[in-house]
């Protein structure tokens, strides 16, 4: 972390020294346009690549300085080494090491079936990644070679072999299923009622954490904002006014006032939303008296803490981990048949979801009460684009799944029922 707040990431040995291919590659290719997420992503990609060195006892990068470039063969066992997860082909070479495996054709050990898969998007990123990294450092080494000209088609050539070989992706289709994004309100409404304080199925023990972790799934349910807008949400941004309580959500990236290595970041537009004002009164209880007497929360404006003095960690922000394997898991674990397949996003789904049912109320009551304005559908991406932080309407589609295979099944069944009495009067 730099002092202006730049989260410089790269990739390091066994013994914690940076590759120096890898740190050039990011310093000069992707620090200029990349996010912090986007750079972690690439690192991810390359180093998935040098476990595939790993496995068939290759150095890449000292093949280039040879004039030597990949193969086909070599292009097709890395793709198929891309589809594989990470942590299940290290495990493999830990498992091959410790049996003082020496003599098998370990460039077919992919296609044993023993490694777990990723999905074809995964897959293809990786592939990128690893393009570009192998483009950008083949050309480094080389630049300075007299024949240097007819090295670089061969280099270019190379690239254009890897990414060729990226699995086809048929565009990105939405699934219609919305219990694939989400499941149904009433589980969502479940949770709620489990990570109430006073509740007895409440898995956290200490008050004090109940009484944060409730407020943190109560802004997630009322606004729809995403886990990294809930993490980053400072003292400042909340509006503690009766009726006028709001949350104000915030593009901050590469804060220096954040502590955390890895900066939870806004990925949507700026807006405000409202909250009720019991939850406002509710957070301005938990900061007056719960944050302001753990140690260490004054040093930054974060909201949310970690109460624990664990490891020195008391009164940081609480990180995207803690959050998913101290905060939600334990919630899960609670009832895993009814809450297994809730996410954080999951939030999200049922946010809008609720809010169509809102809309829909709205345009009831208009219909018998002249008073009341209806709410068009124009108006209404307009709303769901500002409370989202959407840029564009494509978006709302995937969002608003449940409610419109609602309004489609109601709007089927209506016809059937007008079908059905067709019938009858013919008869």
């Amino acid at each position: 972390m730099f002092a202006n707040g730049e989260r410089y990431a790269t990739l390091v040995d066994g013994s914690g020294v940076p590759d120096f291919w890898v740190t050039l590659f990011v310093t000069v290719v992707l620090r200029p346009s990349h996010t912090q997420n986007s750079i972690l992503n690439a690192l991810q990609g390359i180093a998935h690549f040098k476990v595939w060195e790993q496995i068939v006892q290759r150095d890449v990068v000292s093949e280039f300085a040879e004039g030597r470039f990949l193969s086909d063969m070599d292009i097709i066992s890395i793709r198929d080494h891309c589809a594989a997860e990470t942590s299940s082909a290290r495990k493999w070479i830990q498992s091959s090491t410790k049996q003082k495996v020496v003599k098998f054709n370990r460039a077919k050990a992919l296609q044993s079936g023993q490694f777990r898969r990723v999905g074809k998007a995964h897959q293809s990123n990786r592939m990128t990644h690893i393009a570009d990294y192998l483009d950008f450092t083949s050309r480094a080494i080389l630049r300075k070679r007299s024949n240097f000209i007819e090295l670089e088609a061969l280099i270019s050539g190379m690239k254009t072999r890897i990414l060729k070989h990226r699995p086809r992706i048929s565009g990105r289709a939405v699934n219609n299923d919305p219990d694939f994004k989400a499941p149904a309100p009433e589980v969502f409404e479940a949770l709620m009622n489990v990570v109430r304080e006073g509740s007895e199925d409440n898995p956290y023990k200490n008050l004090g954490i109940r009484h944060r972790n409730a407020l943190m799934f109560e802004i997630l349910y009322h606004t729809g904002i995403r886990s990294g807008e809930l993490l980053s949400l400072r003292v400042e941004d909340i509006s503690f006014v009766g009726s006028d309580a709001k949350v104000y959500i915030r593009r901050r990236h590469d804060d220096p006032l954040d502590p955390r290595a890895h900066q939870p970041v806004v990925k949507t537009l700026e807006r405000s939303i409202p909250i009720p004002s019991s939850l406002a009164e509710r957070l301005r209880n938990y900061i007056m008296g719960v944050r302001a007497h753990i140690v260490g929360s004054t040093r930054h404006p974060f909201v949310f803490v970690t109460h624990h003095a664990a490891k020195n960690c008391q009164g940081r922000p609480i990180s995207d981990s803690t959050f998913r394997n101290r905060i939600l898991k334990p919630i899960v674990k609670a009832n895993p048949e009814l809450f297994e397949e809730i996410t954080r996003h999951g939030f999200r789904h049922n946010f809008n979801y609720r809010l169509s049912k809102r809309i829909d109320e709205q345009n009831a009551r208009a219909k018998s009460d002249p008073s009341i304005k209806p709410i068009s559908e124009k108006e209404e991406l307009q709303i769901r684009k500002y409370l989202n932080g959407w840029g564009s309407d494509h978006t709302a589609q995937i969002y608003n799944l449940r409610h419109i295979k609602e309004t489609a099944d109601v709007l089927l069944r209506e016809d059937a029922r007008q079908q059905v009495k067709h019938i009858h009067k013919d008869t």
